[in-house]
C-alpha cells in the first residue's frame, strides 16, 4: 500500500485503502476542494517500467470518461493537472457483491436474483452500445448499493472496439477469474460481448443455486470444466426457478459463443417476457468439449506435467532431508 490514511494526493486526502491488485491500488479519498468522497485508482508503481501499463491505464481512463449509466461506477475526470497518473471515480456507498452473497449462504430468492440479473444485463447492454467489453465480470467487480442495486466497477482489463492488443507480462495474472471466464477466454481469445454474457450466466447460475456451475480443487479443474463439462440443470438444485428462467440462463452459458445470446439486448428481451417464452425453442442439448478431444488431451497432459513436477519436488526434498540427517 503506497498511501496511508491522511496522505495527500494533490487535493485528495486518503481515507483508507479499498483494495490492491497486480495492476492498481484503490483508495477512498476526500476531494478537499468540494468535500466529495471519491475513489482514487492509482497504477502500481512497480509496473511503470512496462510501456503497456500506460497504454492500459489510458484505455481505462478513456473508458471511464464515456460511461454514464446507473449500473456502472462513473468516472469523475475533470481534466485537471495531476502530479501523477490516477483515476478519480465515483464512490458508491455499499458493499462488494461477493460479501453480500456470502452472507446469504445459498440461493437468493428468485425474484431478487431476477432483479439483479436484469440490472446487470442492462448495464452490459449499455457497455455494448458504447463499444466496451468488460472481460472480467464477477461478484468481486460489482458493488451492491444501500438501495440494493448493482453497479459494475473495475475496467482495468476492459476492451474497446477496434483497440489493438496490448502485451503486458502481468496481464495474464489478472485477466478474468476462472469461475466466470468464458471458454474462449480460457483458450486465449480476447473475448467479445458474448464473453460478458457468459459471465452473466455464470453469476445468475450462482445466484439461483448457491454455487458456481464448475467447481474443483484448483483453477485448472475449474477451467477444464468450462471447456469440457455441461452444467447441471438449475432446477435440479432449485425447483423454485421457472423453466423459462432456467432456459435463459443456460443459453447465456452455452460453451460456444455462437450458441449464446448474440447481444445483451436479445437477453434482456427474453428476461422481459419470461411468462410467454416457449422453452421448447431453446437448444440446450449437451455441447461437445471445446476443441474436441484436443481440449481433453491438453488438460490431461497438463495434469501429468504437474504430477511429474510434484514428484520431482518431493524427491529433491526427501534427498535434502536425508543428507541433512547424515551430515
Amino acid at each position: 500500500m503506497r498511501y496511508q490514511p491522511g496522505s495527500m494526493i494533490d487535493h485528495y486526502e486518503v481515507v483508507e485503502c479499498l483494495g490492491e491488485g497486480a495492476y492498481a491500488e484503490s483508495y477512498k479519498a476526500i476531494d478537499k476542494n468540494t468535500g466529495t468522497t471519491v475513489v482514487l485508482k492509482s497504477p502500481n508503481p512497480q509496473m511503470f517500467a512496462d510501456p503497456a501499463i500506460f497504454a492500459r491505464f489510458k484505455r481505462e481512463a478513456d473508458i471511464s470518461k464515456r460511461l454514464h449509466h446507473r449500473g456502472i461506477v462513473v468516472g469523475l475526470d475533470r481534466g485537471e493537472h495531476r502530479s501523477e497518473p490516477y483515476l478519480v471515480l465515483e464512490y458508491v456507498e455499499g458493499e462488494n457483491f461477493r460479501q453480500a452473497l456470502r452472507r446469504k449462504d445459498g440461493p437468493v430468492p428468485v425474484d431478487l436474483a431476477l432483479k439483479y440479473g436484469r440490472e446487470l444485463a442492462d448495464a452490459i447492454a449499455y457497455l455494448n452500445d458504447q463499444g466496451v467489453v468488460h472481460r472480467d465480470l464477477k461478484p468481486e467487480n460489482i458493488i451492491v448499493t444501500k438501495d440494493d442495486d448493482l453497479k459494475i466497477i473495475d475496467f482495468g482489463t476492459a476492451l474497446l472496439d477496434g483497440a489493438k492488443r496490448l502485451t503486458w507480462r502481468h496481464l495474464s495474472e489478472s485477466l478474468g477469474t476462472p469461475d466466470y471466464m468464458s471458454p474462449e477466454q480460457i483458450q486465449g481469445d480476447r473475448g467479445d460481448i458474448r464473453s460478458d454474457i457468459y459471465a452473466w450466466g455464470v453469476m445468475m447460475y450462482e445466484l439461483l443455486t448457491g454455487r458456481v456451475p464448475f467447481g474443483g480443487d484448483n483453477w485448472l479443474a475449474v477451467m477444464a470444466g468450462h471447456l469440457t463439462r455441461n452444467p447441471d440443470p438449475i432446477r435440479s438444485r432449485n425447483a423454485a426457478v421457472s423453466p423459462a428462467l432456467e432456459a435463459v440462463v443456460l443459453k447465456a452459458m452455452r460453451r460456444y459463443p455462437e450458441h449464446r445470446y448474440q447481444t445483451p439486448q436479445d437477453l434482456l428481451d427474453d428476461l422481459d417476457r419470461l411468462d410467454t417464452l416457449d422453452v421448447s425453442t431453446f437448444d440446450l442439448a449437451p455441447e461437445s468439449p471445446m476443441g474436441g478431444m484436443a481440449a481433453i488431451e491438453s488438460t490431461k497432459r497438463l495434469w501429468k506435467l504437474i504430477a511429474v513436477v510434484a514428484i520431482a519436488f518431493i524427491a529433491v526434498a526427501t534427498t535434502v532431508i536425508v543428507i541433512a540427517r547424515l551430515a
